[in-house]
């Protein structure tokens, strides 16, 4: 695990997206899964910002999203697909044919997540997973206790996760399942980009220090990934 201990929100934002181009510029035709939240929402505007200025080969690229609300379509203002349509895709004219997102309002769930699996599997794996932690050491939707052999899934979403989200959209009901990429499809990506970001955080990322694998903190699954990046917060050290 490398640990990078960054002083201000641009440093953050910066080398993350370093991180990103670093990737494309090696594979062009990364496949690359995108979180939601306000942690990336920096790293998305650098993105765009790159992309102007031609910094980012983005033509060939697939790109993913780790996780949706079920119930929701695509275009609901909660939908984590138009987060990362509205944050990232739209902006970079990404071909319709290089995006898969989770569909929360899939008809079978089951068979969503299956779809899911093998679209991934028929691009080639993950190159890059962006992950964001949450304050109970979730990845994705993984909350506390979900199984580590996981691949997408349907999750029954914990009162923080919900409470957490609730915050950021005061006026919505925050459904209370979800759809995800599982951790073991976490786990199999060639790279994984964590960004750590907020004093809620804390203990989720002193968890991930001591190393030790521990269900109750599924961020800790991935202390034996063999290319996990950490970008945190300085305040967090």
């Amino acid at each position: 695990m490398q640990l990078v201990w960054c002083e201000t929100p641009a440093t953050f934002n910066a080398l993350a997206a370093d991180k990103v181009i670093s990737v494309l510029s090696h594979k062009p035709s990364a496949v690359i899964a995108l979180p939601t939240g306000q942690t990336p929402v920096g790293l998305y505007s650098e993105l765009r910002t790159r992309a102007a200025a031609r910094e980012l080969p983005v033509a060939d690229a697939r790109w993913f999203n780790l996780d949706e609300y079920v119930g929701l379509d695509g275009t609901h203002s909660l939908s984590y697909a138009k987060f990362v349509r509205t944050h990232l895709l739209d902006a970079l004219d990404v071909p319709e044919s290089h995006i898969r997102l989770l569909r929360g309002n899939a008809e079978d769930l089951q068979a969503e997540c299956h779809d899911y699996d093998e679209a991934i599997a028929r691009a080639g794996g993950l190159d890059l997973a962006i992950l964001g932690l949450g304050a109970n050491g979730h990845i994705a939707f993984n909350e506390p206790g979900s199984p580590w052999d996981s691949a997408t899934h349907v999750v029954s979403l914990s009162a923080l996760t919900r409470s957490v989200n609730a915050r950021l959209h005061p006026d919505a009901v925050i459904p209370e399942k979800g759809i995800t990429m599982g951790v073991a499809t976490l786990r199999a990506a060639r790279r994984i980009l964590l960004l750590v970001s907020g004093e809620s955080k804390r203990k989720a990322l002193q968890a991930l220090r001591r190393g030790i694998a521990d269900r109750a903190w599924p961020v800790t699954s991935l202390v034996d990934h063999p290319d996990l990046t950490v970008l945190s917060d300085a305040q967090l050290r």
